[in-house]
């Protein structure tokens, strides 16, 4: 009877347990937290800044899961699909589906940005200030003068051969101390089809292994995602209050044109998780809410990586296997986000100085972005930035002035990037991965089981 009369007692820290859990996980939350952010940075960037270390020791706890959730994924999926012929048919669905998001995001941001015009000032006033903000960052165009003679490391490694260098680690340990994820993602790969070949009964105590760190990493991620609101809130004050409100300004339209494009993706992305996984569009939405988050506060592709794969295995039942081969695979070839960098940030500049683009001129800058956006996987924001002055010499426009509007503005730019490069690749996936639902529906249908008996009580 005392035990009996024990049961209850738990139940209200249960409930409001669960309560606490809906509103810190809520989406509504997270729209608060960052419009609070960005009303500290602006009103109060002195604490925005003395917060910062506490969100930078968060961002370390984040990234550093990466690694080791990459490397025991992606060896075991490769290992799993290597025994089963039927895989290579993913393989050709990765390639279908560069092809499908290059294109589509190249008409998306050039239609927007030619429709909307963000270059083209019209206000005098508008105009002086841009032109007095430019003439402020002299130092930013100083930063890109190239000096005559070449450099020897450049020569050495320019050319195929140099990329090609650049990908295949000469020490995966090394690579692994440096993060260069793009060498360790290779090693995975053919270390991955090399344990493939390897008897399952000798591979069985590996496969293990591998499963053990993959889920104690997910445990990990789950445990992080409890600071994520805290950390959200102070690295959108700290962002604030360092691009300060003139960038934002001045810079308006292009951001609306980024912001738009990238809504857009993220919605796509919504519709599509929700399809496939028959859903409900706020559930679904409800479960992208941590991993936009984390989106927010690394602006890393590579560092969302494992919430990715928790989302899609987890949250919404997508088949485990190949979500995880494909999650890092699609998030170092689906570039959006610097597609949308590059196309939107081309036409801005013939825009704002008057240029008028031919359709040449146009295909020019959709190919020539698509290709370019393949190259940018592990680069800083800067690097990627820089590497529209490419584009721009191309079609003979000036970079090195547009260039400080954009470095400007850079935090803004990188984290709309990396919101849509992370939504377009949890799209990818969801649309070509198989969910558990679809698998286990044909193994029950040819045991003789009925779809009433497969439902859960």
């Amino acid at each position: 009877m005392s035990t009996d009369e024990a049961l209850p007692a738990p139940a209200p820290r249960s409930t409001g347990f669960t309560l606490f859990k809906r509103v810190l996980r809520s989406p509504i939350t997270t729209l608060v937290l960052i419009a609070a952010g960005i009303l500290c940075g602006i009103h109060a960037p002195a604490i925005a800044h003395a917060l910062a270390p506490i969100a930078k020791v968060y961002l370390n706890l984040l990234t550093m899961v990466v690694l080791p959730l990459l490397v025991s994924s992606v060896i075991f999926s490769i290992t799993s699909m290597v025994q089963d012929p039927r895989s290579v048919r993913y393989l050709a669905r990765i390639a279908l589906a560069v092809v499908v998001v290059s294109i589509l995001g190249v008409a998306l941001i050039g239609t927007l940005s030619l429709l909307m015009q963000p270059g083209q000032i019209n206000d005098p006033q508008s105009r002086i200030g841009l032109g007095m903000f430019i003439n402020s960052q002299g130092a930013v165009s100083t930063d890109l003068q190239l000096s005559l003679a070449v450099p020897e490391d450049v020569s050495k490694d320019a050319g195929p051969l140099g990329i090609l260098l650049q990908l295949v680690p000469s020490n995966v340990f090394g690579a692994l101390a440096k993060g260069e994820t793009i060498q360790v993602l290779l090693f995975c790969l053919l270390f991955g089809l090399a344990v493939g070949q390897v008897p399952q009964k000798s591979a069985t105590s590996l496969a293990q292994g591998l499963d053990a760190i993959y889920r104690a990493c997910i445990i990990l991620t789950n445990w992080f995602v409890w600071g994520l609101p805290i950390a959200t809130f102070i690295l959108i004050a700290e962002q604030t209050a360092q691009v300060g409100p003139e960038p934002l300004t001045l810079m308006g339209g292009f951001l609306v044109v980024m912001g738009l494009s990238t809504l857009a993706v993220m919605i796509t992305s919504v519709v599509i998780v929700a399809t496939r996984s028959r859903q409900g569009y706020w559930t679904t939405i409800k479960a992208f809410q941590p991993l936009l988050m984390v989106v927010i506060t690394t602006r890393s592709t590579i560092a969302s990586i494992p919430w990715m794969i928790n989302l899609l295995v987890e949250r919404m039942k997508f088949n485990q296997v190949i979500v995880e081969l494909l999650a890092p695979l699609q998030a170092a070839l689906l570039r959006t986000g610097a597609i949308f960098l590059y196309v939107g940030g081309v036409i801005f500049i013939a825009q704002l100085y008057g240029r008028t683009l031919t359709v040449g001129d146009l295909a020019l800058i959709g190919v020539s972005s698509a290709l370019l956006a393949l190259t940018t996987t592990g680069m800083a924001g800067l690097v990627i930035l820089s590497q529209m002055s490419i584009l721009c010499r191309y079609l003979h426009l000036p970079f090195e002035a547009a260039f400080a509007l954009f470095v400007a503005v850079d935090a803004v730019t990188d984290t709309l990037m990396t919101l849509a490069s992370v939504s377009t690749v949890t799209a990818a996936t969801a649309a070509i991965a198989p969910h558990s639902r679809d698998i286990a529906e044909p193994e029950a249908v040819s045991a003789g089981i009925s779809p009433a008996q497969q439902a859960p009580a």
